[in-house]
């Protein structure tokens, strides 16, 4: 395929501050044959007047779906995004957070040389934490005994020669993830139920369920600002969404022991988490306990 379009789908919310470092590293990309998808979830206008304005200054290609000062999640973002991209003839598409740094001015050109190449259809770059630039992720997997899905060698010194050009793996976040139009027919939307954390775990369940690896390409590197949009794991928001979504994902997609032991571990651990946790977190983890039992 000759000088495939991508669509990069990336989801505002509330985080003007981080959109100057994303759209100028965008900017500097070699590969110019991509559109950006931008869902504003935003509750104010600054993030999108800012990025409308920065995308028009470097005269990038962009569609803009504007969800009217609504959150509606990351979840149904993300589809929407996809689902243009998709309907506008993209071949791959990109699901991509605006609190990243693209390393080099390569990133799309390599993306798209090493998927076509090779024939893959997913893949996900080494991505280490900004400023410090450890790794991040470098690789992943399912732990369907804990319903967790950990990052391998996470917040270790990055040394390129310790990894094979290309590894797969079964997970990979969808902060900075491509896959192919053929995947997204097969695998489906991500389920919207999620809203933020657990999204991409469930939708990377089920593509490697559906036979998918992500294919992690050592050399691509992505600087990832981690919790800028959220405020981190331990914020409340944080803390109620892992908890209830953990729930749901145990008991939407593991059965047998599998389901018995996961959900007999997270039931424990929370109880246990609760006695160490703030008042605040305390209430955001008895309402995802009880939101994640009940989810259907």
């Amino acid at each position: 395929m000759n000088n495939p379009k991508i669509g990069l789908v990336t989801v505002l919310y509330n985080s003007p501050n981080v959109l100057p470092d994303f759209f100028s590293s965008l900017a500097l990309q070699d590969y110019k044959n991509y559109c950006l998808y931008i869902v504003d979830n935003s509750s104010s206008p600054e993030s999108k007047e800012l990025a409308l304005k920065l995308g028009n200054n470097y005269g990038m290609s962009i569609y803009f779906i504007d969800n009217q000062g609504i959150n509606v999640g990351v979840a149904a973002g993300n589809n929407q995004g996809a689902w243009e991209a998709y309907n506008q003839g993209c071949d791959y598409i990109v699901f991509l957070n605006n609190d990243l740094l693209f390393s080099d001015s390569e990133i799309l050109m390599k993306l798209v040389t090493t998927a076509e190449g090779n024939k893959l259809d997913m893949i996900g770059p080494t991505i280490l934490n900004y400023p410090e630039k450890k790794i991040w992720y470098c690789g992943g997997h399912f732990d369907e005994f804990k319903a967790l899905a950990p990052h391998e060698n996470i917040d270790q010194e990055f040394i390129c020669s310790d990894f094979p050009e290309i590894h797969q793996h079964t997970y990979a976040p969808t902060c900075f993830l491509m896959i192919t139009r053929r995947l997204w027919d097969e695998v489906g939307e991500m389920d919207e139920k999620y809203f933020a954390y657990y999204d991409d775990t469930d939708f990377l369940y089920r593509a490697n369920k559906a036979g998918y690896l992500v294919n992690v390409v050592t050399s691509l590197i992505i600087y990832h600002k981690v919790g800028s949009s959220t405020g981190g794991d331990l914020s409340y928001f944080g803390m109620y969404h892992l908890t209830r979504n953990r729930l749901y994902f145990i008991r939407k997609n593991l059965r047998g022991l599998k389901w018995f032991i996961s959900l007999s571990y997270v039931l424990s651990s929370r109880i246990f988490l609760l006695l160490m946790s703030s008042n605040k977190q305390k209430k955001a983890i008895w309402k995802g306990l009880i939101d994640g039992l009940k989810m259907k």
